[in-house]
């Protein structure tokens, strides 16, 4: 990591493109990221290039971009999206990061930027998010962006043949 630890990690932010592809399927096929998330695992160049039609999808019927990619040091190393929007109320904030750019803050520095945005852009009063109870990792970080814990949601999420336990977080703008 560039400086020292006073010194913040500053991503950029922006839209997925074609060119993602390899690094999309390389990043993504990492059983940690398929263990907090519902990607799958293996992860395929095809599971890349679906991934990037939905993108295109979603941001042509929506007119503007749901999903972004995280950039650092000019590479692709993470995502990020916005879901069940609802303008002047609420929304869901979903992310994930490639195993090596975890532990140097950049997703904290992207949750508080996509709050930001949110904020911003659709005059969002509530954002949430939902975490398996194991992923202390992503716990951290929506803590340390502000984030609430609100309670557990049994058996909200279905893995595999199982229904499997969701922490609900929130931040109030």
């Amino acid at each position: 990591m560039p400086g020292g630890p006073e010194q913040k990690v500053v991503p950029v932010l922006t839209r997925f493109k074609a060119d993602d592809l390899e690094a999309l399927a390389e990043l993504l096929n990492d059983p940690t990221i398929s263990e907090f998330t519902t990607v799958p695992h293996p992860y395929t160049r095809k599971n890349a290039r679906e991934w990037l039609r939905l993108v295109n999808q979603t941001t042509r019927k929506h007119g503007e971009a749901r999903q972004f990619a995280v950039r650092y040091e000019d590479r692709l190393v993470g995502g990020f999206d916005f879901r069940h929007l609802k303008t002047g109320h609420k929304g869901e904030l979903g992310y994930w990061l490639g195993a090596p750019f975890r532990g140097r803050g950049i997703m904290t520095e992207v949750v508080e930027a996509a709050c930001r945005y949110a904020r911003e852009r659709w005059k969002l009063e509530r954002l949430e998010a939902l975490v398996y109870p194991h992923n202390e990792a992503s716990i951290r970080v929506l803590e340390k962006s502000g984030f609430s814990r609100e309670g557990l949601l049994r058996k909200y999420f279905r893995r595999d043949e199982a229904l499997v336990d969701a922490l609900l977080f929130a931040r109030i703008f």
